[in-house]
């Protein structure tokens, strides 16, 4: 699975406004990452903390996994509540990016614990997490509870890697009915995608 999880930051977007707006129009993409330094130096609390955040996703999205630990975490000691949540998950993204499962496992047993709309994401983190350090029945029995309750949109990928994991421990069954679930209840999912494909390379093609 990758690190790029889906969450919802409705919260953080409101208080993002007022950094883009402070930035010049047509600024080079070399150059946001100094100018946000800049903000998040020389702004008032809620200010550095959009900052922090927004330099967070910066580093993120160009796979500079250590600088964007860093910056989320520094967004997240400065926000309460859901947006807290929010900047400590993807933090714990970073740091599984980074390969750190110990420290993205605090992160994501934190969101859980702060903010329930976050909670099956966060879970689906954590499951990653125990799978990074290769503790595969923790990562199996998180899973497990979170496919027994309302996973969200961190369904589809549970259910793919649950299937996956059974698959190795050699519980068919268990594995089967994790895929027909993936393909009932996610039929255009990515992860339902790449179940069809391996099907649709098995049949072989029509002789003229």
């Amino acid at each position: 699975m990758t690190c790029a999880l889906l969450a919802s930051a409705a919260g953080s977007a409101h208080a993002l406004e007022s950094v883009w707006s402070r930035l010049p129009g047509g600024l080079a993409a070399d150059s946001l990452r100094p100018a946000l330094q800049r903000i998040e130096a020389s702004g008032p609390r809620a200010t550095a903390a959009a900052a922090a955040y927004a330099l967070g996703q910066f580093h993120l999205a160009r796979g500079e996994y250590h600088p964007a630990a860093l910056a989320f975490g520094r967004a997240a000691a400065r926000l309460p509540g859901a947006d807290r949540a929010d900047a400590r998950y993807r933090q714990g993204l970073a740091l599984l990016g980074e390969r750190q499962p110990d420290r993205a496992r605090a992160a994501f047993e934190e969101v859980i614990s702060l903010s329930p709309p976050h909670r099956p994401l966060a879970e689906l983190g954590l499951a990653q997490a125990f799978g990074l350090a290769g503790e595969t029945d923790q990562e199996l029995n998180v899973l497990r509870r979170l496919l027994d309750g309302p996973a969200g949109e961190a369904e589809p990928a549970a259910l793919e890697r649950y299937a996956a994991l059974c698959e190795r421990e050699h519980r068919a069954g268990e594995a089967h009915a994790a895929r027909e679930r993936l393909r009932k209840r996610w039929p255009r999912s990515f992860e339902a995608a790449r179940l069809a494909a391996p099907a649709a390379e098995a049949v072989p093609a029509a002789q003229p």
